[in-house]
């Protein structure tokens, strides 16, 4: 705490300081990990011309921040300006970044040192001689394998004097601008190819052969999938970009907006330049997949996501549950549980296409994007595998075995069951699922139930009965499960064998959750699991007192979940550093 104290003094200090080595002002702060200054190209501003600020970003060594588009995880720099009345600010002009490998994660950003570059719009009636007072308050994620939010406040003087007889002096920020992607070469269109789009550029002028590098990065997060394999070949005279595609889909007949960055070989070295690229769709991008042929492909992956890790365990416990049934039976058991697939699915698209209704940019599993639904998710798994190990039991409503219950119990278990296959079936994808799901959450945003938005749903739908289909068949089939070996200790041996994988889909999730929150959080929510697992393994013991039992496994458990809440509020852009 004191060592944190005194770094919260130094950075006080430090902010209020001058740069004597710029044309300009400039004020500084500091923090652990980034000198942060903010600087004017020209100490004064001639009334009604673009006066240029620039945020210098120098970092210490392994450590960056991020572009417009972060990548896989971070965010980018945000700033809200402080002006004089009258005054606007124009938007961040972003220097080409480079792709900065995080384990698989693939993230785009900027080490050693970076300078964003703002056009400042001044009041064209400001009177010259005055002096005006602009302030940034700048916020940004700075990372390594750990990320850390930091935030500063600074502000300069600037005088409104009259033009220079002579054009200012060219400096750093036109080294700065030689950064700055160039116009688009000739034209781009793009058109959709599966699981991954396809970007055509035309009449570029480049020779193919003194192309050592090619890659594209969108301007937003979602279409393209930043650590998917890219790849790009020579079509006569066009140049062909395969790209793979990221978690938000655009939708039909909106263009793409990017970044392509070649680096071409030279006579002395290997050049890199960045482009801006604007490509519309064409002309058969928006008809390329069918509602018909969508729901398809969704069935089809939705009979592959039974095979997914996260969701084979709790299908594999219901299948055995239907061992030893009657027919009748089975077969009232099989449809209650799609019945409880199908809406969970409906549910959760209903939900999908009203938020993206609201403007949001979600896709297939966009509940991840919520830290305390990834916290959720990952005690889910932690639990349903302590219970597979036979650490407690809960009884069979839960898993939805229903041997010991009456009918309409065990119905409602099937039920459950089937919402619960949905939930942890969330952070799985399967083959054919993309496109498919692709299609359905790219319809056009709405509100009313038109037809866009009820041809999703049927997407969902169709995928939601491909889910359920395995387990509504083997229980109106039965005669099928003659196959297994009769009920013994081989059903509670596969039980305890399928914990693992629930552990290893709480470990994916808690490195998920690693991506999206400071250290100190995911400290709490480590803390929570290891509440919640003392809390189950306590309630699993066989005391005489039951009453000492569940008190002390419930204040176990309510702790457990007062560190989830505390955690899932707290994004790793959200808190603040002095």
């Amino acid at each position: 705490m004191l060592r944190f104290f005194l770094l919260c003094c130094v950075s006080g200090l430090l902010t209020p300081l001058g740069n004597a080595a710029m044309a300009g002002p400039a004020a500084i702060a500091s923090t652990p990990h980034v000198q942060l200054t903010l600087e004017a190209e020209q100490p004064s501003s001639p009334p009604g011309e673009t006066l240029w600020l620039g945020l210098r970003f120098d970092l210490i060594p392994h450590w960056h921040v991020y572009w417009r588009n972060p990548g896989d995880s971070g965010e980018a720099p945000k700033v809200t300006w402080r002006l004089p009345s009258g005054w606007r600010a124009g938007d961040i002009r972003w220097p080409l970044p480079a792709r900065i490998p995080v384990g698989p994660l693939t993230n785009y950003g900027y080490e050693d040192s970076v300078t964003l570059l703002v056009p400042i719009y001044p009041d064209g009636a400001a009177r010259i001689g005055d002096n005006v007072r602009i302030g940034a308050d700048v916020s940004w994620l700075v990372c390594r394998e750990e990320c850390i939010p930091e935030q500063a406040s600074l502000a300069i003087d600037v005088a409104v004097a009259a033009p220079p007889s002579a054009g200012p002096t060219p400096g750093r920020f036109e080294t700065i601008r030689s950064q700055w992607p160039l116009p688009q070469p000739g034209q781009a269109e793009y058109q959709s190819a599966g699981e991954s789009l396809q970007l055509r550029l035309r009449n570029t002028g480049w020779p193919a052969q003194r192309i050592a590098d090619l890659w594209f990065a969108s301007n937003d997060w979602g279409p393209i999938a930043a650590s998917g394999q890219q790849s790009w070949t020579n079509d006569g005279d066009d140049l062909l970009l395969n790209l793979p595609l990221g978690e938000a889909p655009l939708a039909p007949a909106a263009p793409l907006r990017g970044l392509l960055v070649m680096t071409e070989s030279g006579d002395d070295g290997p050049v890199t330049r960045g482009f801006d690229i604007l490509a519309p769709a064409a002309p058969t991008a928006a008809t390329a997949l069918t509602p018909l042929l969508a729901m398809g492909l969704a069935l089809l992956g939705g009979v592959l996501l039974n095979l997914m890790p996260c969701v084979l365990p709790v299908l594999s416990i219901k299948v055995l549950s239907l061992v030893g049934q009657d027919p009748a039976r089975s077969a009232r058991h099989g449809w209650v549980f799609l019945a409880g697939v199908l809406a969970t699915f409906t549910a959760l698209a209903a939900l999908l296409i009203g938020l993206r209704a609201a403007g949001a940019a979600l896709g297939w599993g966009f509940q991840l994007q919520e830290p305390i639904v990834v916290i959720g998710l990952m005690y889910l798994m932690l639990a349903l595998g302590l219970n597979l190990s036979g650490v407690y039991a809960l009884g069979s409503r839960l898993m939805g075995l229903g041997q010991g219950m009456t009918s309409r119990s065990g119905l409602s278990g099937s039920f459950a069951t089937g919402v619960l296959a949905v939930v942890v079936a969330s952070p799985c994808t399967a083959p054919f699922m993309g496109t498919a799901l692709g299609f359905a959450i790219t319809q056009p945003p709405v509100v009313a139930l038109t037809r866009p938005a009820a041809e999703s749903l049927l997407v969902f739908a169709a995928l939601g009965l491909g889910f359920g289909l395995p387990v509504l068949l083997l229980s109106l089939w039965p005669r099928w499960l003659r196959w297994l070996p009769p009920p013994g200790a081989w059903m509670e041996r596969l039980r305890n064998g399928l914990a693992f994988p629930m552990y290893g889909a709480a470990a994916w999730l808690l490195w998920v959750l690693s991506q999206q929150v400071a250290a100190d959080t995911l400290a709490a929510a480590l803390a929570g699991a290891l509440l919640l697992s003392f809390a189950l393994w306590w309630y699993g013991q066989p005391l005489r007192s039951q009453r000492s039992r569940r008190l002390i496994a419930a204040t176990a458990l309510l702790l457990s979940l007062a560190l989830a809440a505390l955690a899932g509020t707290q994004r790793a852009g959200d808190a603040t550093t002095p």
